[in-house]
């Protein structure tokens, strides 16, 4: 019900009030842009799920590369032992 604190008298009031209920002086409107809290939990979900993925296919494409320099790496000794 209470949710902020006047910034004239310093008295809690309701989150909603337009004028203070202790020193009736005029407060901002309230803005209507604040996010809810769950909004930025999904927020923070999603970053980690784009992270992982992100770290795993980086780590797939690593491997990858290694493996085909590896693989090279056997046909050029393969070819190099039959010449001979």
């Amino acid at each position: 019900m209470f949710g902020k604190i006047c910034p004239y008298c310093k008295e809690r009031i309701k989150k909603d009030a337009l004028i203070c209920r202790y020193c009736h002086k005029e407060l901002d409107a309230p803005q209507d842009g604040n996010c809810s809290s769950s909004l930025w939990v999904l927020a923070g979900f999603m970053g980690l799920f784009l992270g992982a993925a992100t770290a795993l296919g980086f780590g797939y494409l690593n491997e990858r590369r290694r493996w085909e320099a590896d693989t090279e790496e056997v046909a050029f000794h393969e070819d190099t032992d039959s010449n001979q």
